[in-house]
């Protein structure tokens, strides 16, 4: 079993987007995939909950002392793939998703805000030595914006992956069904960078 988390110590980054697309994309691989929400906002766990099929992944609400069992139980159970959602401000969690995760996805918006979160978050992965990306995500379509960024962030010393996520409209309608792009438009461009971004990571770990 393969464990992916998502980390950012910025809100409003796209995490829980991310997680649930990522989720998504992991089946349509034909992958068994559980989702572990560990936002007590539970944003991913509320978008499962809403979809009509939900035989197709398994997903839970935990907290950061539930997470080490947990992944025991999905690992016995065949999950081929786990991604944990976790909160922003949540040091302790976000360590322990990290340093139990075989991969850590850090999304950024290309803003000043969300860059300067970065050395922070960047920080606690760190700690951990769990393999770790950083993702140019809610980018502008158009414009240069997300290419400097990614420019920025890589002279600062940290790994940006090559796939940037924009920030579609399809998204939003997507999510607000239990829907992913892949369901909501299967051919849009949204689509699209949802299977590079998972392509890509799935060729790290």
């Amino acid at each position: 079993m393969k464990t992916i988390a998502l980390i950012s110590r910025k809100g409003g980054c796209g995490k829980t987007t991310l997680a649930v697309h990522l989720a998504v994309c992991a089946v349509r691989a034909g992958k068994a995939v559980a989702l572990i929400d560990l936002d007590p906002q539970g944003s991913s766990f509320d978008w499962f909950e809403v979809r009509e099929s939900q035989n197709e992944l398994t997903a839970t609400r935990a907290s950061e002392q539930q997470l080490p069992e947990l992944l025991k139980q999905a690992e016995i159970g065949g999950v081929d793939l786990c991604i944990i959602d976790t909160a922003p401000h949540s040091d302790s969690a976000a360590a322990t998703a990290a340093k139990l995760a075989d991969f850590v996805l850090v999304p950024c918006r290309p803003a000043r805000f969300d860059m300067k979160a970065i050395p922070s978050t960047m920080a606690i992965v760190q700690l951990t030595k769990t393999p770790a990306a950083l993702v140019v995500n809610v980018a502008p379509p158009v414009g240069k914006l997300a290419e400097e960024a990614k420019e920025a962030l890589e002279l600062q010393g940290y790994p940006v992956l090559e796939t940037v996520v924009s920030g579609r409209v399809a998204f939003n309608y997507a999510v607000t069904d239990g829907r992913s792009v892949h369901e909501y438009e299967p051919d849009g461009k949204a689509a699209q960078e949802i299977s590079e971004l998972y392509q890509e990571i799935m060729s790290m770990i």
